[in-house]
């Protein structure tokens, strides 16, 4: 028996049938547990043999590599797994072998809500009939009607479906048409697309499946309990009745529900499609006995057993009003960071120890200036969205051009960027505005020095000198005497400083042959690049918290209508819709356990908008903690 594992956990690392289902609790060891049993499986390997390890989130990607590289080493990992997100592996399916459905070649990901939205509103422009079936004339009406159709075309897509499934709807089928069509005309596809092809390709072109299934002789899929219809059935496509999958998750932090996910795959369909074995982790070996009381309240069905030997702290704070919230909270850290903890590991804490969690970002506006304020550093994850999101015009204008560098059917982006640069000509090419002789005083110059810039990494393409293309802008920018604003210099400053975090990472993870500036791209638009430390505080949503965890955590901003969030509130109390407010139960239960030892939760009384001061109530999580 490997060294202190419990019986559950060892009976996960020694499982040696072919379907396992492993329910996870809160800080039952579950990487720990997944870890082990992916080398045990790696020893039974032989070579050309591979183990695919899917997990939902990059930095979850990245602790489990660096887990396995410790006992295994570079080498052998990279020989015998493959371990990424579902979307990074399902991406080399669709562009090794799209062909094979008549998807063109060198795609790329149409990451951005509003570049699919600009798409979508002209597949509408380009069908009149749809135009005068479904829109008026009132602007904004039509505008709603408009994302609305977007965001039932994607949940259609996460259901697997094309548009030869609307056949009863001839103006619906028109449109989906269209918008795909015009999404491969531009190269690209979106993040529904991609699980969407994968799925084709695996189910209607079996040979590729059989070659898939020589190298792959088993799966294992982390934070199960999020899984939608579309990436489990490219699951179930891929491993056929040839590849044992094993699956670990927990119903009870399953958050995902607008994107389709449901707990129902690893509750009752894994088990009866894959006749698997089911095993329980109840331990809990991180959470103070007061954090997992409070997580019990939440979720009745939190059942632990091991519980951890520390006491811990968990308090409920009301306060009058926001800033009086925010002022407690610099306080008690200004505390901890003094003291310590008798709870907490040699009684010390970091800034890197402690995590300030909230519904939605905009709970942290006061907080972020006391931090500020107080030279706390922190890093804000609020988004997993945004990997090309530069600030600045000058480096937006950059990262444009390598878009357009590796997809010159990208006339989006040429649009984009010809706007950008204050261009009144309309380009057919990127190479037309880069040879642009009379754009804006402004950009003359700015023209010049990103031409010089794209060259270079166009010169060699078996060493893309990306460094040195930043380099080269940085030293412009800081010999920019009187042309540049010096807050825009900063922000160009920060925006090149992400720009190479993203490229030190993307070598970091690839090796030289591989290595593209169409690969790069692809990669940061899936999200692989920003792999750097996080830095001092964690200010947190709480959907960007999962799977992390803190000895300190301040959840905050805990008002009905905020946590819960106001439209599963609404839905409830029009009894409408009950899974919304389950939903946001589930993220109260993932925040409170991200703590380890200490959970401080905080509420004002009254709340600032721009209609005036407005009265607020405690949520019914924190009345049904306090009861």
């Amino acid at each position: 028996m490997s060294s202190s594992l419990s019986n559950a956990q060892q009976a996960v690392v020694d499982f040696s049938g072919k379907n396992l289902l492993v329910i996870a609790g809160a800080g039952s060891g579950k990487t720990r547990v997944l870890t082990e049993r992916i080398k045990r499986i790696i020893s039974n390997l032989k070579k050309g043999e591979k183990i695919l390890a899917i997990t939902f989130s990059n930095k979850a990607t990245e602790e489990l590599k660096e887990r396995l590289i410790e006992s295994l080493g570079k080498k052998k990992l990279e020989d015998f797994t493959y371990i990424g997100t579902i979307h990074s592996f399902c991406f080399d399916i669709v562009t090794s072998r799209g062909s094979s459905i008549g998807l063109p070649d060198e795609l790329h990901i149409c990451e951005s809500y509003n570049d699919r939205l600009h798409i979508f509103k002209e597949a509408i422009e380009s069908i009149p009939s749809f135009k005068t079936e479904y829109l008026g004339l009132d602007a904004k009406e039509n505008q709603k009607i408009i994302k609305n159709l977007l965001d039932d075309l994607s949940t259609a897509k996460r259901n697997l479906k094309f548009s030869d499934d609307y056949n009863d709807d001839p103006l619906i089928q028109t449109l989906f048409e269209e918008y795909d069509n015009m999404l491969l005309q531009q190269g690209v596809v979106d993040f529904d697309d991609i699980l969407r092809y994968t799925f084709q390709i695996l189910t209607e072109r079996e040979s590729i499946s059989r070659l898939y299934r020589k190298v792959y002789k088993y799966i294992c899929i982390d934070e199960a309990q999020d899984l939608n219809k579309a990436q489990y059935e490219v699951i179930k496509a891929l491993a056929g009745d040839q590849i044992g999958v094993t699956m670990v998750g927990d119903p009870n932090q399953s958050i995902y529900g607008f994107s389709g996910a449901n707990n129902e795959y690893i509750n009752k369909i894994f088990l009866d499609d894959f006749n698997a074995q089911k095993i329980q982790l109840y331990e809990n070996y991180r959470s103070s006995k007061s954090v997992i009381a409070a997580a019990n309240k939440i979720e009745k069905s939190f059942e632990v057993y091991g519980i951890c030997k520390y006491n811990g702290e968990f308090e409920i704070h009301e306060f009058e009003n926001e800033q009086l919230e925010a002022d407690y909270i610099i306080e008690k850290i200004k505390l901890l960071l003094k003291s310590g903890h008798p709870d907490v590991e040699n009684q010390v804490i970091t800034l890197e120890q402690i995590a300030i969690i909230a519904r939605n970002r905009y709970v942290f506006k006061r907080i972020e200036e006391l931090l500020n304020a107080n030279n706390f550093e922190f890093t804000l994850k609020v988004s997993a969205k945004g990997s090309f999101s530069s600030e600045s015009d000058f480096v937006k204008a950059f990262e444009l051009g390598i878009r357009l560098l590796v997809n010159n059917r990208d006339k989006l982006h040429l649009v984009e960027l010809s706007k950008l640069i204050n261009s009144k000509r309309k380009y057919q090419t990127f190479e037309e505005l880069r040879n642009e002789k009379s754009p804006s005083d402004y950009w003359r110059s700015l023209i010049e020095v990103l031409n010089d810039a794209w060259n270079l990494l166009l010169k060699n393409e078996r060493e893309i000198k990306f460094h040195t293309a930043l380099k080269l802008l940085r030293d412009f920018i800081d010999h920019s005497k009187d042309q540049l604003d010096e807050h825009e210099k900063i922000l160009i400053s920060e925006d090149l400083k992400s720009w190479e975090i993203n490229w030190n990472s993307y070598t970091k993870n690839s090796s030289p042959g591989e290595r593209s500036l169409g690969n790069f791209v692809r990669t940061v638009s899936l999200g692989n690049a920003h792999t750097a430390r996080d830095k001092g505080i964690a200010l947190t949503t709480v959907h960007m918290s999962k799977g992390l965890e803190y000895d300190v955590v301040f959840i905050m901003g805990l008002n009905d209508g905020v946590f819960p969030d106001y439209r599963a509130v609404q839905a409830f109390n029009n009894s409408k819709d009950k899974k919304q407010i389950v939903e946001e139960k589930h993220n109260m239960f993932v925040a409170i356990t991200r703590s380890k030892r200490l959970c401080y939760l905080t509420y004002p009384l009254l709340k600032e908008t721009p209609w005036g001061i407005k009265p607020q109530t405690a949520s019914r999580f924190v009345l049904e903690l306090e009861s």
